[in-house]
Formats: C-alpha cells, sequence, structure tokens
C-alpha cells in the first residue's frame, strides 16, 4: 500500500501575509498624503478594495486608523502610542529634546535629531517655526526634512555626523555601495567631508538644505559609536565656524546626559 505523506499546514504563512498587508496599508500614508479615501488606499497599497475594506474595518475598531471631519482614512492616535515606545527614538529623543529647546530658543533656527537605521539616517525630532503651508516659515529655505522621514546618511549633515562615526567596515560598505551608482555623489568627495568632520568634530552640508547650510555633529556611545546626531539650519551667508561649535558642544551635553542616565 502507497503511503501518502502528508505536509503540515503552514500555520505562519497567513500571518506573515496578513501582516505584509497591514504594512502595506499603513506604508501608504506620508507627509505628503496623511489622510486618504479607501479607494485611494487600496491603490496605493495595491491591495483589493473588497480586502481594503475588510482591514480597514477592523483597524478603525482597534483604533489604528481613524476617520477625518470629511471621512477619509488617517492614522490613528493609538499607532501613535505604540510609536512613541520604540526605544531607539524613544531614549535618545527624550534626552535630547531639551536640549533642542533650548538651541532653537538660543538661535531660532531649525534643529533635528536623526538616528542611524539601516544605512539610513531617520529624523525622530525636529524644531522650527511652521509657516501658511505647515511645512515650516515661508523664505525660510528648505528647512527639510520632517519627523519619520529617511535619507541616505551622506545626502544631509544629521546624516554625514552619523556617517563619519560609523564602525570602519559599516563606513567602507556604504561608501563601496555609493561607487555602484554612478548618478550618486563620488565618494571621494564623501570621503573628503567624513574626514573634515572627524577632524572638526561637526559636517557641514548643502545638500538638502540649499541655497542655506546645515551643521551637524554627533551624539556617541561610549564605544565612539553614533547614537544619533544633531543639526542646525543656517541662513544663507552665516558665518559656520560659531555655529559648527555650538552644535558640537550641545550634541556632547546630550551625550553626557545619555550616558548618566545609562544609554549607549
Amino acid at each position: 500500500m502507497v503511503q501518502t505523506q502528508i505536509t503540515p499546514p503552514q500555520e505562519d504563512a497567513p500571518r506573515r501575509s496578513s501582516l505584509e498587508r497591514v504594512h502595506r496599508l499603513f506604508s501608504s500614508f506620508d507627509y505628503e498624503h496623511t489622510s486618504l479615501s479607501l479607494s485611494d488606499l487600496s491603490r496605493r497599497a495595491g491591495l483589493p478594495l473588497s480586502t481594503t475594506h475588510r482591514m480597514v474595518r477592523e483597524l478603525l475598531d482597534l483604533g489604528m486608523l481613524e476617520r477625518t471631519d470629511s471621512d477619509e482614512l488617517c492614522i490613528g492616535v493609538d499607532l501613535w502610542k505604540f510609536g512613541l515606545l520604540t526605544p531607539k527614538t524613544f531614549g535618545i529623543q527624550r534626552v535630547a529634546l531639551p536640549f533642542m529647546q533650548d538651541l532653537y530658543a538660543t538661535t531660532g533656527m531649525p534643529v533635528h535629531l536623526g538616528i542611524p537605521e539601516g544605512g539610513k539616517v531617520t529624523i525622530v525630532e525636529s524644531l522650527r517655526r511652521r509657516g501658511s503651508d505647515g511645512k515650516g516659515a515661508r523664505g525660510s529655505g528648505r528647512e527639510r526634512p520632517y519627523i519619520g522621514q529617511r535619507d541616505p546618511m551622506h545626502a544631509s549633515a544629521v546624516g554625514m555626523a552619523l556617517l563619519a562615526f560609523l564602525a570602519p567596515d559599516e563606513q567602507q560598505q556604504y561608501l563601496a555601495d555609493l561607487d555602484r551608482n554612478p548618478a550618486g555623489d563620488p565618494s571621494e568627495q564623501i570621503r573628503r567631508e567624513l574626514a573634515q568632520t572627524r577632524a572638526s568634530g561637526y559636517s557641514v552640508s548643502e545638500r538638502r538644505t540649499h541655497p542655506n547650510t546645515a551643521v551637524g555633529a554627533p551624539v556617541l556611545n561610549r564605544l565612539g559609536r553614533p547614537m544619533g546626531s544633531l543639526s542646525l539650519v543656517l541662513p544663507v551667508g552665516t558665518v559656520i565656524h560659531g555655529y559648527g561649535h555650538l552644535v558640537r558642544s550641545t550634541a556632547r551635553a546630550v551625550q553626557r546626559t545619555a550616558w548618566d542616565q545609562g544609554m549607549g
């Protein structure tokens, strides 16, 4: 008699698939699309309308999605609360915020806090004036980034301050990947800027803020590797040197406090 081999059910596959669909739904929202209609959400997530409707109904019940006054869908408060508990962002953001507020009050210039994440910098706090468009003061230049934004490390001062102090093997891998992208910035130029950043203790860049200039400084752990970095966006024509030292001293104050509180 031929025995039939019974394959055990793949219990994890449906769960992974469901989680992936939920992730695609939430990833459909961004700073340009903070609220979406059901059909737009379905289209941006690449999911059937019936599937989107079913999942949205459950996410609304759980408080992870909410409806706006115009009956569009947006991220819910409960999901926001979960995000606040992320250890990688909450610890450094909590420590750095009072120092960032002092720096902003002193200079009146945009202040950003970033953390390293998979070869990119993720912005976890940002202080700046708000304009009538809700995205920054008019006439203040490109004061990006926004909280949650991710960029290649070499593309901004806050990221260069991280990249300059990565472990040598991580930094070399990043630069090697940069070499494989002929449309990107030359790695030799980035290497020179990184050397200058290590020498001075702060980075200087206009890549994300042109025509304004940004300066950034790292917050290091006890092994000399970056936990985060601060940046300050300077108006055109500002003398950089003094502000570079100001950002560096602020970052070091954050660093000392983080160490005192058992971080790093």
